[in-house]
C-alpha cells in the first residue's frame, strides 16, 4: 500500500524582471476539500472475490466467528383510499392491507473468516513518515437466509472477501509519559496519511493543548494523551450497515500502542451487528466499528 502520489522537492524558479508584482501578492488556492472514495478492495482483490480465489493465504483460518440475527424492518409502506364520512376521514383498511408491503436489511446467518500471510506486511505512505502495517489480515464473510444451524453445501460459493484488519506500532501510554508533550506519534501520523487520502474523518475537530509552565521553566505535568477511535462513512448509531462500499477505521490501544485500521464493507458491519444482537453484547468489533468504549 503506497500513498497517492509523490511529492518532489526542488528550489523555485527566480521570477524574471517580466513577472507582474500583482501576480506575487495574490492569497493562495484554498485547499479543496478531500471527497470521501472508499477503498475498491486491497492487495489487488476487490470486495466480494470467492475465498477460494486468494491463492496465497493458508488453509487454515486464523479464527472464525459465527452469529444469527433476524431480518431488521425498514420500510413500510400501503395505498390509502380516502374514504369520507360524517364525522372522519380515513383510509380504506382493505386497500391497505392490500397493499401494504415492508421492506427488511440482513439477516439470517453469519460467518466471519480470518486469514494471514506470515511475514507479510505493507507500508502505508512514503519515506519517514511511511507506516509499517504488519500483519494484515484478510477477512471473508458468508450470509444465508435460514433458521437451522446448518452450513449450506453452496457455503464456498457465498463466502466472500468483505474486508481487511491491519496493525501498527504506535508509542505506548508510558513511553508518551518521557516524550514531550507536542511528540508526533505514528498514530498521529496514521491519522494524517488516512485523511490525506480519505478527508476528515466522522465528526473530526481538531483542538490544540495548553502546556502551563512555572516559575522554574519545568512545564506542569500533562495528562495522559486521549486516542480517540476515527471513522470514514460509519454506520448511524445502531443501524445495521454502512451505507459505503467499504468504511475505514482508525483506532488504538493506548496500553499496548497497537494500532488498527479496518477496512470494512456492509457485511462485516452486519456480522458485527448479528454478535451484538446475538448474546454477544461485549463483542469487539462491535466497539470498535460504533466507536464504543
Amino acid at each position: 500500500m503506497v500513498a497517492q502520489g509523490q511529492v518532489t522537492s526542488g528550489a523555485p524558479s527566480s521570477p524574471t524582471v517580466d513577472q507582474a508584482p500583482a501576480a506575487q501578492s495574490r492569497p493562495a488556492p484554498r485547499k479543496k476539500r478531500v471527497k470521501y472514495v472508499p477503498p475498491e478492495g486491497f492487495g489487488g482483490h476487490h470486495w466480494g472475490e470467492l475465498r477460494s480465489t486468494f491463492t496465497r493465504l493458508p488453509a487454515n483460518p486464523l479464527g472464525v466467528g459465527a452469529a444469527f440475527t433476524r431480518p431488521v424492518e425498514r420500510h413500510s409502506e400501503f395505498i390509502c383510499k380516502p374514504v369520507f364520512t360524517e364525522s372522519a376521514q380515513g383510509c380504506d383498511m382493505y386497500t391497505m392491507i392490500m397493499t401494504m408491503s415492508k421492506s427488511y436489511d440482513g439477516g439470517g446467518f453469519y460467518v466471519l473468516s480470518e486469514y494471514s500471510i506470515e511475514g507479510q506486511g505493507f507500508r502505508y505512505g512514503e519515506g519517514e513518515r511511511g507506516i509499517l502495517l504488519h500483519p494484515v489480515v484478510y477477512q471473508f464473510c458468508a450470509n444465508w437466509d435460514d433458521t437451522k444451524k446448518v452450513v449450506p453445501a453452496e457455503f464456498d460459493s457465498i463466502n466472500k472477501f468483505c474486508g481487511v484488519r491491519m496493525l501498527f506500532q504506535s508509542e505506548t501510554a508510558e513511553q508518551l509519559r518521557k516524550l514531550p508533550a507536542d511528540h508526533e506519534t505514528r498514530y498521529d501520523r496514521m491519522l494524517s496519511l488516512l485523511m490525506k487520502r480519505y478527508g476528515k474523518p466522522d465528526g473530526f475537530l481538531k483542538r490544540g493543548r495548553v502546556i502551563i509552565e512555572t516559575e522554574q521553566g519545568d512545564a506542569s505535568e500533562v495528562p495522559d494523551r486521549k486516542f480517540r477511535t476515527w471513522r470514514w462513512c460509519p454506520a448511524p448509531d445502531r443501524e445495521m450497515h454502512t451505507s459505503c462500499k467499504a468504511s475505514v477505521v482508525l483506532t488504538l490501544n493506548p496500553a499496548t500502542g497497537v494500532g488498527t485500521v479496518l477496512y470494512s464493507t456492509p457485511l462485516v458491519w452486519e456480522y458485527a451487528y448479528a454478535r451484538k444482537n446475538g448474546g454477544f453484547r461485549d463483542d469487539r468489533l462491535f466497539k470498535t466499528l460504533h466507536a464504543r468504549k
